[in-house]
């Protein structure tokens, strides 16, 4: 989710010159002048020579004819009514939530002439995956530039030094492409009028300037997917207009300043996650009072979560996950009415889950996985009606599933390795899955149930039915869905020689059923499952010869039927499995594992 509001934030930006084009095309609309600056021209030319490919079906450079009007019959360009000099070029191509589309755009350089449209203000190559080579340094001279937008190209080297110069810039635009380097200290020092810094999914290393505190006007910055370093400049804490930050997905060390709360009043959203921060989660953080995003995780921050961030009513989305967080969960988090994701997975967090858990009516996500909370499932959670993901693995709960939980509509619910006991409330088989992906994993709870309830395979859309170690005994349900596509159990009878024979197992993909009493053979009929790609049945003394075709289906790339009575020579196999996968069966023989005696075997 935080990458989709990223990635819709970015677009955003990227299409600012276009927004801007028309409106000032609409409020200055252009007469027709005999023809246009002849330098203009020849600079714009120069730039199309440089162009090895027009792809279809845009193809705007076809319009870019010699001695013809550029301010009136080239598309893609615009001029200045009153002297017909070029202000505007922009090209370009087609963007959807995909990515750019390869069949679209330029193929070519920026040519070193653009330098000489003296009278641009706005220039933007965007989305043109052939656009290559280094940025001109003459752009630098484009003393009347706006706007500079050059994003999700393949543009290479380092950002020239002279960009700096350019004093009227709002509109700084290089994301995604693979520029290098540092990023120039002398860049900063004069660009007042910045509004946007976007300089994401490049290659810059080095630490962020400290001249960036220069730009006193700036209000986004994006500078994530790079190998910054270093630590966060404290100049940035001092850009009074910042609504957004995004430095996430970098190298930077050092603590998060206490300024950050104290100067940047009007912040929305502060992307810090994926780097190597320490320290502890500033105080002053309560402060930014209009914060919606706030994503700290990924670091190796300590200390507690602050009783203070309860007071930020605006936040939407909370990721403290992958740190190194101690003690409870404060009560005022459950206050914050806006949330809608709350992930504090993979901490040290303690305490209990308090019943106001309840008030986070617009939750979507609940993580909390991979901590030593405690205590019983609130039944609240299962009121909560937008909520579709509940990951609570790897902790202390105990006590029974509450019944309320048959209210959810769920995605995935995850409640392994805790102190779960059954029997599950019958209303769960009321839980709605909705996603093909979906998946419920009740593993390695002593849920102490004497059979496999069959509601549970009623569900077509779940993806994951994990019940290994949770101390259910049983056969196999006959109404086993074909939809769970990857199955984990605990089982204590042998299979159903007619097993792979059941319409509701035919498109299984994956059997995880390793570690369980089973004793019998592996059924022949496993060899009818076409689908399947995971077959795991190790240590479950298993006895007798492996099927051929089961060894040989076309779609199986993992097979374990290690530690168990087999015996008899491998039958011959297309996928290379490794020798680790049939060990521990004495009897067995051929490859991968030694050759079979041939008196024995002929």
């Amino acid at each position: 989710m935080e990458n989709l509001k990223k990635n819709s934030v970015t677009v955003i930006v990227n299409h600012i010159f276009f927004i801007i084009f028309v409106i000032n095309s609409i409020s200055c609309p252009l007469r027709v002048v005999e023809s246009c600056d002849p330098i203009d021209e020849e600079a714009l030319l120069h730039f199309k020579r440089g162009v090895n490919y027009d792809f279809p079906p845009f193809r705007k450079l076809d319009t870019w004819v010699p001695n013809t009007d550029c301010c009136v019959e080239w598309q893609g360009v615009s001029c200045d009514p009153a002297n017909g000099r070029v202000v505007q070029v922009y090209l370009f191509s087609f963007r959807d939530e995909g990515g750019v589309d390869r069949n679209f755009g330029v193929e070519g350089t920026l040519s070193p002439f653009l330098g000489n449209l003296t009278y641009l203000q706005y220039l933007g190559f965007k989305d043109q995956v052939g656009l290559s080579g280094p940025i001109p340094p003459e752009l630098g001279k484009l003393s009347h530039l706006v706007g500079l937008g050059l994003t999700n190209n393949q543009l290479n080297g380092s950002i020239p030094s002279s960009l700096g110069n350019l004093h009227k810039l709002q509109y700084l635009s290089l994301g995604n492409n693979s520029l290098s380097g540092a990023i120039p200290n002398s860049l900063f020092r004069s660009l007042k009028s910045l509004l946007t810094l976007e300089l994401e999914g490049n290659q810059f290393t080095g630490s962020i300037p400290s001249s960036i505190s220069n730009l006193i006007s700036l209000e986004k910055i994006y500078l994530t997917r790079n190998n910054l370093s270093g630590s966060i400049p404290l100049g940035i804490t001092t850009l009074k207009n910042l609504t957004y930050i995004d430095l996430s997905y970098n190298h930077i060390t050092g603590n998060i300043s206490d300024s950050i709360g104290n100067n940047l009043s009007k912040l929305q959203a502060l992307f810090l996650n994926y780097n190597k921060l320490i320290g502890t989660i500033p105080s002053s953080v309560v402060k930014l009072s209009q914060l919606q995003e706030l994503h700290l995780d990924h670091n190796k921050i300590t200390g507690v979560i602050l009783r203070s961030v309860g007071k930020l009513s605006q936040l939407r989305n909370l990721y403290l996950d992958h740190n190194r967080l101690t003690g409870p969960i404060p009560s005022s988090i459950f206050n914050l009415f806006s949330l809608e994701v709350l992930n504090f997975g993979n901490n040290k967090l303690t305490g209990m889950l308090p019943y106001s858990i309840g008030n986070l009516t617009k939750i979507q996500r609940i993580v909390l996985e991979n901590n030593k909370i405690t205590g019983k499932l609130p039944p609240t959670i299962g009121y909560l009606t937008a909520l579709y993901d509940i990951l609570l693995s790897n902790n202390r709960f105990f006590g029974r599933i509450p019944p309320s939980f048959d209210n959810l509509r769920l995605n995935s619910l995850q409640l392994s390795n805790n102190h779960l006991v059954g029997p599950l409330p019958p209303q769960l088989a009321n839980t709605t899955f909705f996603n093909s992906d979906s998946n419920l994993d009740l593993s390695y709870n002593p849920l102490g149930l004497k059979n496999i309830p069959d509601w549970l395979f009623h569900y077509y859309e779940l993806k994951n039915i994990n019940l290994a170690g949770a101390g259910i005994k049983g056969e196999l349900p006959q109404s086993m869905s074909s939809s769970g596509s990857i199955v984990h159990l605990d089982l204590s009878s042998p299979l159903d020689e007619d097993i792979g024979k059941k319409p509701t197992i035919a498109y299984i993909q994956s059997m995880k059923l390793s570690n369980n009493p089973l004793g019998g053979t592996i059924p022949k009929s496993l060899g009818k499952l076409i689908e399947l790609e995971v077959l795991e049945m190790s240590g479950n003394n298993i006895s007798g010869s492996i099927p051929k075709k089961v060894l040989n289906l076309e779609k199986l790339q993992v097979l374990d039927v290690s530690n168990n009575q087999l015996s008899g020579r491998i039958p011959p196999h297309n996928t290379s499995f490794l020798a680790s996968a049939f060990s521990g069966n004495p009897g067995l023989c051929g490859a991968p594992l030694p050759p079979c005696k041939r008196r024995l075997y002929l």
